[in-house]
């Protein structure tokens, strides 16, 4: 009984549906979208344009854009995007599609980009010395994805006079900048009279030429004076050079 019913039913919305000037649709989402992003390595360089492949299996109907935070498309062959950064930090690549719903997201990837070691006085970024070195290049990088070293061609010097007194924390900090890899007569100045228990020093801006001609900026970096841990006998100071959080 409950089957004929049903059948009645059927039949009946199925005539309707022929009846002149009336058409029965059937609305059904398209099919998932299916999306993968393969990169070479688990970071990005600084200083080259990074191949990433990205696969998108989606319907016909369904239009797909990848957008890149951080960085910029410079070309796309076939699946392979070549990404360029000129900054470090997070990259984020996004991938969306655009259906009769709206704008969605199918695929992220955030990964980080990659600085190249920065030499500050002759001292490697994360590193110590007992000494700095005001002659040669002052400031350089070095590319691990070159093998070779790459040329500062600017940067700025930040001095902070005194941090332990707060009317002090509050002032400008005296900015210097050079237009070369090397230090001014005025950052010399500051540099040799530096008390690390007073004063702060940190360069910001530095931009350094990569081997394809074009420029890139590196993260900031501070001189710092720490405790020899080593040397028991005695207190002895050391120079490192660390990343500056601004």
């Amino acid at each position: 009984m409950i089957g004929r019913v049903l059948l009645l039913l059927f039949i009946t919305t199925f005539c309707r549906a022929q009846e002149p000037g009336k058409t029965l649709v059937f609305k059904a989402r398209a099919p998932a979208t299916e999306c993968s992003i393969i990169c070479k390595e688990n970071f990005f360089w600084l200083e080259t344009q990074n191949p990433v492949q990205i696969k998108v299996k989606a319907a016909r109907n369904i239009k797909t854009k990848v957008e890149v935070t951080g960085g910029k498309i410079v070309s796309v062959k076939d699946d392979i995007y070549y990404l360029l950064f000129t900054r470090p930090g997070t990259a984020v690549i996004s991938v969306y599609q655009t259906t009769m719903y709206g704008r969605e997201l199918v695929a992220t990837k955030a990964l980080p980009i990659k600085n190249p070691d920065i030499y500050f006085l002759d001292i490697k970024l994360d590193s110590v010395s007992k000494f700095f070195r005001l002659r040669g290049a002052n400031v350089y990088a070095y590319s691990h994805y070159y093998k070779k070293r790459m040329d500062i061609v600017s940067f700025e010097m930040y001095y902070i006079a005194d941090t332990t007194r707060k009317i002090q924390k509050k002032m400008p900090p005296v900015r210097m900048k050079s237009d070369t890899c090397m230090i001014t007569a005025e950052m010399k100045k500051y540099l040799l009279n530096f008390q690390p228990k007073y004063n702060s020093i940190y360069l910001h801006n530095i931009v350094c030429r990569v081997p394809d001609g074009s420029k890139r900026v590196l993260d900031p970096i501070q001189l710092n004076v720490e405790v020899d841990t080593t040397n028991k006998e005695k207190l002895s100071l050391m120079y490192s050079v660390k990343r500056k959080i601004l």
